[in-house]
C-alpha cells in the first residue's frame, strides 16, 4: 500500500510518502504567502520524486496541521492531535505519549492501550508558539537554529519570560541591550521556551510518559530537548526525522480511512 501524507505548518509543509509503512521518499519546504496550495504541491511532487513514483500509484492522501485545508488535493484532513499519536505509535512502537512542540502550537496527548487517545492538551494561554519564537530569536542572534542555546550551562537565569512568547521577545532583546552575551540571551531563550512548552505537558490530568515520543522541529534542538526534559521531569524518545512524523501520522490515518 502505498500512502501520503502532507503537514502543513506555520513555518514549513512536510511531506512524505510511505509504501507499506515505511518511508520511501519525504520533502520539506518553507510555508508563507497567500499560495500555499501551489506550495503544497510542490511539497509532495518533491516527495514524489525522492520515493521514484508517480502521483498516481498512491492510493491515498491525507494532510494535516493548520493549513491542511489549503491542500486541495488531499481526500482526508486529519486534526494534528491526531496526526501526531498515529506518527507516534508508527515510528516509535509501543509509546505510551506523544509531545510536539512546533511553530505555532504544542500538543501533549497520552495514548490509549484500547483506544488511539486517552487524553490530550494543547497550548491555549499564549498566541506566538514556541517554535515560532526560539526561530525568530535565533535568526536575530545569527545563531543555527540546532545549535541555538548549546554550550552553555543550565543554570542561566530566566530573565526571559516563560508565560508568554511575545514579552519572551522584548525580555530577550533587552537582555541584549544590556550587554549579555548571545549565547547567554539564547540560553535563557531556551529555558524559557522549555517551561512554557512544559507547562502545557502539566494540563494531563493522567500523564502516561513512561515512553514519550518527542516530535517537531524543536526535537532537532539539543539544549531545548535538555531544557524540556529538566522542566518535566522526563526523557524523551526522539525518532528520525521527527519534525516529519506529523505526515507520516496523517498518511497512517489515511491508510485507516481506506479500511472502513
Amino acid at each position: 500500500m502505498i500512502l501520503a501524507g502532507i503537514d502543513m505548518g506555520i513555518e514549513a509543509t512536510k511531506a512524505v510518502v510511505l509504501r507499506d509503512g515505511a518511508i520511501i521518499g519525504r520533502a520539506k519546504a518553507s510555508t508563507g504567502g497567500t499560495d500555499r496550495p501551489i506550495q503544497a504541491r510542490q511539497t509532495y511532487d518533491a516527495a514524489l520524486a525522492a520515493a521514484g513514483i508517480a502521483a498516481i500509484e498512491v492510493e491515498a492522501v491525507s494532510a494535516t496541521g493548520i493549513g491542511k485545508y489549503d491542500v486541495p488535493f488531499a481526500g482526508r484532513r486529519v486534526t494534528e492531535v491526531i496526526a501526531a499519536a498515529h506518527g507516534a505509535g508508527h515510528l516509535c512502537p509501543g509509546a505510551t505519549a506523544v509531545m510536539s512542540v512546533g511553530a505555532g502550537e504544542t500538543l501533549i496527548a497520552a495514548l490509549g492501550a484500547d483506544r488511539l487517545i486517552d487524553e490530550y492538551a494543547l497550548s491555549q494561554k499564549c498566541i506566538a508558539g514556541v517554535g515560532l519564537f526560539l526561530r525568530t530569536m535565533a535568526d536575530r542572534l545569527g545563531i543555527p537554529l540546532d545549535l541555538f542555546g548549546d554550550g552553555e550551562a543550565a543554570c542561566v537565569p530566566t530573565a526571559v519570560s516563560d508565560g508568554c512568547m511575545v514579552f519572551a521577545e522584548l525580555d530577550a532583546l533587552s537582555m541584549l541591550n544590556r550587554g549579555a552575551e548571545p549565547q547567554t540571551v539564547a540560553a535563557a531563550c531556551i529555558r524559557a521556551a522549555a517551561v512554557r512548552a512544559a507547562n502545557t505537558g502539566f494540563d494531563l490530568t493522567v500523564p502516561n510518559d513512561t515512553r514519550t515520543v518527542l516530535i517537531g522541529g524543536t526535537a532537532k534542538n539539543r539544549a531545548f530537548v535538555r531544557a524540556l526534559e529538566a522542566a518535566m521531569g522526563i526523557a524523551f524518545i526522539i525518532p528520525a526525522g521527527a519534525e516529519y512524523a506529523g505526515a507520516v501520522g496523517a498518511a497512517i490515518s489515511g491508510a485507516k480511512g481506506l479500511r472502513k
